[in-house]
């Protein structure tokens, strides 16, 4: 994604027109109020969305409506500054360091009327950066490469200086501070949000009531709040399990059902009463792994021509049959198709499904048609592939069975072994075994955020040790080559260029193929505008979220 800069995005709280969402997208004069009813499937054991505990997408999207929010996003991932609470940050790089000067909006307060401030930011890096592990923060990305957060002219002035440049600072301000005093302690951090305490929120609502018998959250129009009234008269979250909430949406129990690839549930949605089913391209991308410490797989021809014997349109369209949306491959694997910056790199390296160049590649890499078997050989050793299936998974089940049978045509033998999901995940995957493996990896408005933890590693003395989340234990050179300069060029366009050069050396390497970007499926009521199937946007601009007259 483009990297933000002092002319990035930024406009009043109201929706930004987005191709890569559908959200009934209404300007707010046009709308009325009303109630909401969305779900979270488990009782809230804590109330800090940055702790361990409390790091769950649910929660977070539940917490959304009371939280100081600083950037929202457009269905594209492109960041929104939210001038209710943050009137500017201004990112300024002197001799190679960056500091982003935010002027906070002094209208802007906590609950109890407190005005957020630099204390509130100092204490929220300190507690995130990594410094403390006593802290049971749910990631340090970004914080531990600040240096140092202080006030500046006043105490709604804050300066953060990073230790070197930092392209994707919005990702790290972007959901806004802690509450000094949440944040004071690894105590107040670690167990202070066991209870819910009210100054420690702010936005448009505000809590009336957490029944913890029913688990049920009850939000109503917060009287401190100085910006947009919200339209909606109250927002209620239902405790529901997963596997109840198709039923509850047809039953109209909920006005909100993350449907998934359920068809099933995408039927059961399609057809209720008074409803919509919003359809945008989501974060999420099914792919295969490759192990390229595996037999034979450490030979990037014979990986290569497992690309191109696969048919990943007819994969795509099997796994998603019953369901809207693209059913198209995915050919980047930093960029989803959705975002700016999407480079085709299947069509730019031609690495892609072609029977006749898989079969002379694997020619040329001296792997023989053994006419009786019907797969190859060479040194007296067949070619064997091994696809651990996640059991239970449908997705993974299909998956190993439509490449055992494409793979068949080309003389690899894909052999299929099933792995208990239960006991064996992800033990099979941080343990590489495996061949080859098929899951989900979730994207983000920062695309080359960090993508060092996936694709990347150090060489040592000539020996080249991947990271923890480098799956593959992949060399990909040319990406630990950019490294340093993605993780550091501050020019967006330079930037974008740079990702996709890494991009094609990660596909020209066959380190992971993606398959496809997964639709994101949301049955809504119909009259509900500014929500429904967000793309790259976390959460709507809760304020604009009403009915349409």
């Amino acid at each position: 994604m483009s990297s933000p800069s002092a002319g990035a995005s930024s406009a009043a709280s109201a929706p930004t027109t987005s191709s890569g969402w559908d959200i009934n997208e209404t300007p707010r004069d046009q709308l009325t109020g009303g109630e909401f009813i969305g779900s979270i499937g488990y009782p809230i054991a804590t109330w800090n969305v940055a702790s361990v505990d409390g790091n769950d997408a649910e929660l977070t999207l539940l917490e959304s409506p009371i939280s100081p929010i600083y950037y929202s996003y457009t269905g594209t991932g492109e960041p929104v500054m939210q001038k209710d609470f943050l009137l500017s940050a201004d990112p300024v790089v002197t001799n190679g360091k960056l500091v982003v000067t935010m002027k906070l909006n002094p209208k802007a307060v906590w609950n109890d009327g407190k005005v957020i401030g630099a204390d509130d930011w100092i204490a929220t890096w300190k507690a995130l950066n990594g410094s403390n592990e006593k802290f049971a923060a749910a990631s340090t990305d970004g914080w531990n490469q600040i240096e140092s957060v202080k006030a500046g002219a006043d105490a709604q002035e804050v300066l953060v200086s990073f230790k070197s440049t930092y392209p994707d600072w919005v990702a790290v301000v972007g959901d806004g501070p802690i509450r000094a005093e949440g944040a004071a302690t690894p105590e107040a951090f670690n167990d202070g949000w066991k209870e819910y305490k009210d100054s420690y929120f702010t936005g448009p609502f505000k809590v009336e009531n957490w029944d913890k018998t029913s688990g049920n959250v009850t939000m109503v129009p917060n009287d401190k709040w100085w910006g947009d009234k919200p339209l909606l008269t109250k927002i209620t979250w239902k405790q529901i399990k997963s596997d109840g909430l198709a039923a509850a949406f047809a039953n109209q129990e909920v006005d909100y059902y993350d449907i998934g690839a359920d068809p099933d549930g995408y039927s059961q949605a399609s057809s209720a009463q008074n409803s919509k089913v919003r359809v945008a391209a989501g974060p999420n991308f099914r792919h295969f792994t490759f192990n390229s410490q595996a037999p034979f797989l450490s030979d990037v021809k014979v990986r290569q021509a497992i690309v191109m014997g696969l048919d990943r349109t007819v994969i795509a369209k099997s796994d998603l049959a019953g369901l809207p949306g693209d059913q198209v491959p995915l050919n980047n694997n930093l960029y989803v198709a959705s975002q700016n910056g999407y480079v085709d790199q299947a069509k730019a390296t031609g690495i892609d499904f072609n029977v006749d160049k898989a079969k002379s590649t694997l020619d040329e890499a001296g792997w023989k048609l053994n006419e009786g078997t019907g797969f190859r050989e060479k040194d007296g050793k067949q070619l064997d592939v091994e696809f651990a299936v996640l059991g239970g998974v449908s997705a993974s089940e299909n998956e190993g069975l439509q490449a055992q049978k494409m793979l068949k045509d080309i003389g690899v033998n894909l052999k299929l072994r099933t792995v208990d999901v239960n006991k064996d995940w992800p033990g099979v995957l941080v343990e590489h075994k495996f061949g080859i493996v098929a899951f989900s990896w979730i994207g983000t408005p920062y695309p080359l955020r960090n993508i060092g933890q996936i694709y990347g590693g150090t060489t040592k003395d000539g020996k080249f040790t991947a990271n923890d989340s480098n799956f593959a234990q992949l060399d990909v050179k040319k990406v630990n080559e950019l490294l340093p300069q993605i993780d550091t060029e501050m020019d967006a366009a330079k930037r974008a260029d740079l990702g996709n050069q890494a991009a094609q050396a990660i596909w020209e390497d066959v380190h992971t193929l993606p398959l496809y970007q997964r639709p994101m499926l949301i049955g809504v009521r119909e009259k509900l505008a500014n929500i429904g199937a967000l793309g790259m946007a976390r959460y709507p601009v809760w304020q604009n979220v009403g009915l349409t007259k």
